[in-house]
């Protein structure tokens, strides 16, 4: 079964409500089907690993060939690439195609449940962009912290260039 995802869209676009935790000078290496990112930070060539549902950005290798040769152990596929979550859904009819990727109904940083029923197939760029937009609004809240609201803005529209209006 493929763990990872394709996408078309533009890193700049996919990462954009992450800026707050990356570094500027980062690359996509690769997407996975359960909803994170690799990135290359270009200064050093280390694989940061962006955990969509931790809200985190670890390095998790010095280099890509390093990196390569991590995704080849199992205990590293199962942490980073989440079969079984990626697998059990695939069984249930959500296998996420191009541009596409399992995400959270509710968020666990919300009070959602990691549990099949809260997991839907969405669009990669929605993903991205609403997780980043509420780690952001929580990272400094203390654990347990009751959680009434949280908002996320709409991608700004972009007009055509002969529209000036």
């Amino acid at each position: 079964m493929q763990l990872a995802t394709k996408t078309t869209y533009p890193i700049e676009q996919l990462l954009d409500d992450w800026r707050w935790l990356l570094p500027d000078d980062v690359e996509l290496v690769v997407i996975t089907k359960a909803g994170d990112a690799f990135v290359r930070r270009l200064s050093d060539g280390a694989i940061l690993w962006l955990n969509v549902v931790e809200g985190s950005a670890d390095q998790v290798s010095a280099s890509l060939d390093e990196f390569q040769a991590a995704i080849t152990e199992e205990q590293h596929i199962e942490a980073w690439f989440m079969p079984d979550i990626v697998q059990g859904q695939a069984l249930l009819g959500m296998d996420p195609g191009q541009n596409e990727c399992l995400s959270f109904k509710q968020p666990p940083v919300l009070g959602g449940q990691l549990d099949p029923d809260n997991i839907e197939v969405t669009d990669i760029a929605v993903h991205f962009s609403v997780s980043g937009q509420i780690h952001q609004q929580v990272k400094d809240l203390p654990p347990g912290t009751k959680i009434n609201q949280v908002t996320v803005a709409e991608a700004e529209q972009k007009k055509p260039w002969w529209r000036f209006w």
